[in-house]
């Protein structure tokens, strides 16, 4: 996912924020709040920008805009180098990785084939104790109408996350937790090449159905459902286009093929 080629020509960087939906100052929380709410507003824009060019981010001047110390600045870039959304270039600055089609594709298979993986390995041991897991966790999650992109990802996160959980496979589990850090960012250019807005709503009918097929014992239902839910989330389908797998594709036909 990093660039192999870090210099660039001609780069654009990004020196103004855009309007936020969500919010144009960020508050003073505990650090780790804080923090993410920096990696989140630096992602916003990121998808807020696109553009053929290659971006870069000044640390010192996202401190400025968003009125926060250096502290959650960097940890949120750095945060975002591991996801593989930036790189960081020495006396330069971060530059924006442009996220191709097939960067998408192998990102959304491979949660795929992790998940259905943990869901067939804890299916056996699968008991009303985390069928019960599950529901409060779709219960307790936003249930606004609308809401912003990132507090709906937090909330299918976690029921991922939990789903996986119970085949108890702590490598496994990291690996995934890593996919979908990497997949929020599919998720969220989705909604806004769908919406141009950050805000959509909150459906968590698809949760409901997997745990549905598990608790009336039908695997092979339930894995169906994954698939698919996780599919969703990326606008994309599990029939990728031909060649893929092989091929370097431009985010012009990235952009052609996920609006077809």
């Amino acid at each position: 996912m990093i660039a192999e080629n870090t210099e660039t020509r001609n780069p654009q960087e990004i020196t103004e924020i855009p309007a936020s939906e969500t919010f144009t100052k960020l508050r003073a929380m505990n650090k780790n709040t804080l923090t993410a709410q920096v990696h989140d507003r630096i992602l916003e824009m990121i998808i807020q920008n696109p553009s053929g060019e290659q971006l870069v981010l000044n640390e010192r001047r996202l401190m400025e805009q968003l009125g926060v110390s250096k502290a959650p600045v960097r940890e949120a870039l750095i945060r975002l180098c591991s996801e593989g959304v930036l790189v960081s270039v020495p006396r330069f600055g971060y530059v924006v990785v442009q996220l191709t089609l097939k960067d998408c594709y192998e990102i959304t298979d491979l949660r795929v084939m992790l998940e259905q993986k943990a869901l067939r390995s804890s299916f056996p041991s699968f008991g009303e104790a985390e069928l019960t897991a599950l529901r409060e966790q779709i219960g307790n999650s936003t249930q606004d109408p609308s809401v912003n992109v990132w507090q709906i990802w937090e909330d299918n996160e976690c029921f991922h996350l939990m789903l996986a959980s119970f085949a108890r496979n702590h490598t496994l589990q990291r690996f995934l937790k890593e996919a979908i850090g990497m997949d929020k960012r599919v998720y969220a250019q989705h909604i806004w090449r769908e919406k141009s807005s950050l805000f959509c709503p909150n459906d968590k009918s698809s949760h409901l159905r997997i745990v549905d097929a598990i608790a009336g014992r039908d695997l092979d239902l339930a894995c169906r459902l994954l698939e698919e839910d996780i599919w969703s989330a990326t606008g994309l389908t599990a029939s990728s286009p031909s060649g893929w797998q092989n091929a370097e594709i431009s985010d012009e036909t990235a952009e052609s093929v996920a609006e077809s």
